[in-house]
């Protein structure tokens, strides 16, 4: 879907991910219908709608103890001259935009990170094939959606605008796959974008070993 987009436009490319943490079982369900409806009135902020393309969005939260660590992982294409010109969205208004979407101030979670093609591409496509691999093992090993009263209506993968002109016509032209042999390797920027994404599951999951909880994110 990134190397469609960067053979047809000029982009930039940007990870974002927003989310509240500490969140108790008692009040997981509301805070999430909270994230939900203030994402949807962020990107329609006058601000952002102008300098992004549309987005891939999946809900990731994870349970540590009696606690609830709700996120909004994002994949976000924006215009051509996004860091040169008065379009760029600096950190601390991400911060201001995301308190202001939800009308609060605490425990406010918001990372942003720059896509760029200066990875090892070899390491990152094995690393990609781990990862793929080992996604049926991580399927089975985090708490079903379904089953779970918190998050059973959840949407939890969404696109928007240009992302999802692209899955759509990836599903007319049934060319939409996974397999590992047939993985689209050439394009540095896509293989630094799912590099990130390998980390991201849609659903609920308990805390274990996991690389979510790295100093960098709480």
């Amino acid at each position: 879907m990134i190397t469609k987009v960067n053979k047809e436009k000029q982009v930039n490319w940007l990870i974002v991910e927003l989310g509240l943490d500490n969140v108790t079982e008692e009040h997981i369900n509301q805070e999430l219908n909270n994230m939900l409806i203030g994402f949807n009135r962020l990107f329609k902020y006058k601000s952002i709608k102008e300098a992004t393309l549309g987005y891939f969005r999946m809900l990731d939260i994870v349970k540590s103890g009696d606690r609830y660590y709700p996120r909004i992982h994002i994949l976000l294409p924006t215009i051509k001259s996004y860091f040169q010109g008065r379009y760029y969205i600096k950190y601390d208004n991400w911060v201001s935009l995301w308190s202001k979407a939800l009308d609060i101030e605490n425990n406010l979670f918001v990372k942003v990170k720059a896509v760029n093609s200066k990875g090892d591409d070899r390491a990152i496509i094995m690393k990609m094939k781990k990862g793929l691999s080992l996604f049926d093992e991580a399927a089975e090993s985090k708490l079903s959606a379904e089953k779970n009263t918190h998050i059973a209506s959840r949407r939890l993968i969404g696109y928007s605008r240009l992302l999802k002109d692209v899955m759509d016509q990836f599903e007319i032209d049934n060319s939409f796959d996974l397999d590992m042999d047939t993985l689209y390797t050439e394009d540095s920027i896509a293989n630094c974008a799912f590099e990130s994404m390998l980390e991201w599951h849609p659903g609920l999951r308990e805390e274990q070993n996991n690389p979510f909880f790295s100093s960098s994110n709480i």
